[in-house]
């Protein structure tokens, strides 16, 4: 670090951007909060007070900041998925550094532009790839390049959303085709399909999918169910029961914010009672999560990865299985595996201390540094370049057309 104070703007304030903020709240000296935009009032004014900033800088319109002519260096934008594109082109047109959340944009065309466009320039665009930042998927890259393992012959990797963030997300949540214009495996995967990418390399030859129905259909629900988990005969039974998750856990919740004079145990009450969070999961008109989805890829090298998504799971984790040509690693994000074929004694290596820690074992952390230390040193190579992320992202749009094709193989 140069010593340099980056200027940040931050460009919507979900969830994901308040992760990254935490870095820049507790690291004042080598970053600063100089603006922000979001135009849900009472987010705006959260952030606003927690960093204690003037109303002049704190925009709830996109077209009032960027003519504001407010002085940056950089921004985040974690704005939703269809804001992506024109921001980060606008950004980089004003010399910002960028730190897009994922995924890039909603079309290959959008991400290949992004990607073009910051290596024309030389632009700083760094995507939040959080696999590549957390310490077990970094110890699983360390171990697939020591020479003793021998050259990478498969990957199988599968993706399990967990009942709970299925149905806050993607079923309740407004992450699905018909409102994000973009697809779960999109959404939830791509950073899994760079993952795989980032053990055996971009040259990929082709790609297939297939994926099964939506679980989450009216038809499905017990006989007699109500709209809302509220006045639900079965709530108590549900594995989905929206006031199981919020109200008795108290688990993703943070996204609910106290209007004036409420608390948040009356934010999130309001919320069962009134949006899109209490309602039946069998009863919500704009999901079209997928139950499964298979995504299998061919390198120009011969390397074949396998990538899976399953939702819902009672597990919310990643399993991993790589073939070398001597050894054998497996992994379930607790933990990590090497057998070796010529009966060497086996290695484990236990990250379970890691399932428990905020911030994704503080990947998220390490995400903004990473940043912020390229953007202090003006070197744009960071560690998930629009350049190096494109590729995955790519793979994504490929596997829903052939999805949508029965299956068909599609040349990269």
């Amino acid at each position: 670090m140069t010593g340099t104070q980056i200027r940040i703007a931050a460009i919507g304030l979900g969830n994901r951007t308040c992760k990254y903020l935490h870095y820049v709240k507790e690291h004042q000296d080598v970053a600063r909060l100089a603006a922000i935009v979001e135009p849900d009032k009472a987010r705006l004014t959260a952030i606003r007070e927690l960093f204690q900033l003037p109303e002049a800088v704190c925009f709830s319109s996109i077209e009032d900041f960027f003519a504001s002519g407010v002085q940056l260096d950089a921004c985040i934008i974690g704005t939703p998925d269809k804001l992506h594109f024109d921001l980060t082109h606008r950004a980089m047109n004003n010399g910002w550094s960028v730190l897009l959340e994922k995924p890039m944009a909603q079309t290959a065309d959008e991400c290949r532009s992004i990607a073009e466009a910051a290596e024309r320039t030389g632009a700083l665009v760094s995507v939040c790839y959080v696999l590549r930042y957390h310490p077990y998927f970094m110890k699983i890259r360390e171990l697939s390049q020591r020479p003793q393992m021998g050259a990478i012959v498969s990957v199988s990797h599968t993706e399990r959303v967990g009942n709970d963030r299925t149905a806050h997300t993607y079923v309740r949540g407004p992450w699905n085709v018909a409102e994000m214009d973009t697809t779960v495996f999109l959404s939830k995967c791509c950073h899994d399909v760079d993952f795989v990418l980032w053990l055996i390399g971009n040259d990929v030859k082709s790609v297939r999918s297939t994926g099964t129905a939506n679980h989450f259909r009216p038809e499905n629900a017990p006989e007699g169910a109500a709209a809302r988990c509220l006045d639900c005969k079965f709530e108590s039974q549900c594995r989905y029961s929206a006031v199981d998750l919020y109200v008795r856990r108290k688990d993703w919740i943070k996204g609910f914010v106290p209007v004036a004079d409420e608390s948040h145990d009356d934010a999130v009450m309001r919320a069962l009672k009134e949006s899109r969070y209490g309602r039946c999961v069998y009863d919500c008109p704009t999901n079209d999560a997928l139950d499964h989805q298979v995504v299998e890829v061919e390198m120009t090298s011969g390397i074949k990865a396998e990538i899976v998504m399953e939702c819902p799971t009672e597990e919310d984790n990643r399993v991993t299985r790589i073939e070398f040509e001597n050894a054998v690693l497996e992994g379930d994000e607790r933990i990590i595996t090497v057998t070796y074929k010529d009966g060497r004694e086996s290695e484990k290596y236990d990250f379970s201390w890691s399932k428990g820690m905020d911030f994704h074992a503080n990947a998220d952390l390490y995400i903004v540094e990473d940043f912020i230390e390229h953007v202090s040193m003006k070197d744009a190579k960071v560690r998930t370049s629009a350049e190096e992320a494109v590729v995955s992202h790519l793979v994504c749009f490929m596997a829903e057309e052939s999805r949508l094709s029965d299956g068909k193989i599609l040349n990269y």
